[in-house]
């Protein structure tokens, strides 16, 4: 089960604590740290969530949220901030974006709408998804 997520995030301790957090949850995650970058990677291959900063250097991270739905437009994007960006970040939730994780965010929060996007919850491990699976398999 080939589930990828794509990190895009120009602080690249967060990028990689995040890649960590979700490749120990099973996930295969790949980082990028600009937006040209999350554009060139996602017109390569869709991804089955993209997590996206919204300021990020060159393309912001709504700029590239447009540019990769043009390739893929079902493609499930999480938008990330740290910044106030409302206006930014209304034109990604009324253009379909998934969510908005507010920097900085906790484990379970991420883990939370990580869970939510419905083409990793049908594909999901029942064990990552069921806090009684190991009982139920014991």
């Amino acid at each position: 089960m080939n589930r990828a997520i794509l990190v895009v995030d120009d602080d690249r301790d967060h990028a990689e604590s995040i890649a960590d957090i979700l490749a120990s949850r099973g996930f295969q995650v790949e980082m990028s740290f600009t937006g040209e970058d999350a554009v060139r990677r996602s017109a390569e291959r869709p991804y089955d969530l993209t997590l996206m900063d919204v300021k990020l250097p060159g393309m912001n991270g709504v700029e590239a949220f447009f540019e990769v739905r043009r390739h893929h437009p079902a493609a499930p994007i999480i938008m990330m901030t740290g910044y106030s960006v409302e206006q930014l970040l209304s034109q990604a939730v009324l253009s379909g974006a998934e969510a908005i994780l507010h920097k900085p965010f906790a484990v379970d929060v991420l883990l939370r709408a990580v869970g939510e996007v419905p083409s990793l919850r049908h594909r999901a491990d029942p064990a990552s998804t069921d806090p009684l699976a190991s009982l139920k398999r014991a």
